[in-house]
């Protein structure tokens, strides 16, 4: 008998079982992408406990520099306080619930001051004025200042958790870290870009967050789906290994000659290196400059989602063919993809497919997708 994970009652059924062994299990169900009724769980049990990408670290130069974030129904903001700290909060003023904080960055000088009633915070977020408090008995500023959130510095790259009590990003993934570490060897040279760079052009779909991370952590697809990428990065030697709670694609091998876009393989660096981490960023380097893409898949309901977050630079200077391509050809290519996937999740004429996986991970196979559906399976089941 397989050695089956686990259901409890509330989940969608699963015919065909989700095994340990990935050559034997089978995918989620269909209803698991489809379900408002599991986004709403997902959002509990995963988006609000788990570590969520805000910005690099060099986003906050100076005190009151800010950065906002939304993660599903909450929206948070990190900011560099006038000691040099990073602090996060719950974008939300104590008064009447106005969110503080409309931007997506910015500065917001000596205080943040609320647009609706001028509550004024301090940028390490105590209240420091409401206007006619002390016309209210009992009033204490002390009880009403922001409301702060986890935050943690991981691959010199801002997350944050809702979760007090969640385990730390440094002992989940520390071996993701480390790994990171060794193999860019531009890591401390990387900057927040002057003017943000759109790789991904409009990077909003109609797909749900879990069909694009499907997408993301496999290449079985790529040699058929993306025949440009396959010309610039060798799929012969391509590589996967899988973490605790993150994966890893290695392109070692790739062609400066290709249809994707040539490269000089003297400037920059010229492997593709691509990082899942849990439940939704991604590290990503493509070959012919000192870049990375930081990025997250962002869910907007059970079945729209988009991808976006940041491009950091090692010298400020950018690949603008590698900029043109991911834009035009590879993110288009991938959205497709994903969107028939969403309708295809709702036919009659399908519910689970099977993991192709073979015995050990592979740069072409489905091992990382077994690995991903198994976390969420899991999340789904702890929670409640």
């Amino acid at each position: 008998m397989l050695d089956e994970v686990t259901a409890v009652r509330d989940l969608p059924t699963m015919e065909r079982p989700l095994t340990r062994e990935p050559n034997t299990s089978f995918t989620l169900p269909s209803e698991y992408y489809t379900s408002p009724a599991v986004y709403e769980r997902e959002k509990a049990a995963i988006f609000y406990r788990t570590w969520q990408y805000v910005a690099h670290r060099s986003a906050f130069a100076d005190p009151g520099d800010y950065v906002t974030l939304r993660i599903c129904d909450q929206n948070v903001f990190v900011m560099q306080g006038g000691d040099g700290e990073l602090r996060a909060f719950y974008n939300v003023c104590r008064h009447r619930a106005h969110e503080l904080l409309a931007e997506p960055r910015g500065n917001v000088g000596s205080s943040i001051v609320c647009p609706y009633h001028a509550w004024t915070f301090e940028r390490e977020g105590g209240l420091r004025a409401a206007r006619h408090s002390s016309k209210r008995p009992g009033f204490d500023k002390a009880d009403f200042g922001l409301r702060r959130i986890r935050l943690e510095l991981f691959c010199d790259c801002v997350f944050v958790n809702l979760d007090d009590d969640a385990e730390s990003l440094a002992s989940l993934a520390g071996d993701m870290e480390t790994d990171f570490r060794r193999r860019v060897p531009f890591l401390g040279e990387l900057k927040m870009h002057d003017h943000p760079i759109d790789l991904l052009g409009d990077a909003h779909q109609h797909a749900g967050w879990k069909v694009v991370v499907d997408n993301y952590v496999e290449c079985y697809h790529c040699r058929h789906a993306h025949p440009d990428f396959a010309s610039l990065i060798s799929m012969d030697e391509y590589q996967l290994d899988v973490g605790r709670i993150w994966s890893r694609q290695l392109g070692p091998e790739t062609r400066p000659i290709n249809t994707a876009y040539e490269f000089d393989p003297d400037e920059g660096y010229r492997g593709a290196m691509f990082w899942y981490l849990w439940p939704n960023t991604t590290f990503n380097i493509l070959p012919g400059s000192n870049e990375l893409a930081v990025y997250r898949v962002r869910p907007i309901d059970h079945e729209w989602s988009s991808f976006e977050g940041d491009v950091l630079t090692a010298d400020g200077r950018t690949n603008e063919a590698r900029t043109t391509y991911t834009a035009d050809v590879l993110a288009p290519e991938d959205i497709a993809l994903c969107e028939s996937v969403q309708r295809g999740l709702k036919s009659k004429g399908y519910d689970q497919g099977p993991i192709m996986a073979g015995d050990a991970p592979t740069g072409e196979n489905e091992y990382a997708i077994h690995h991903f559906h198994k976390l969420v399976h899991e999340a789904l089941n702890q929670y409640g």
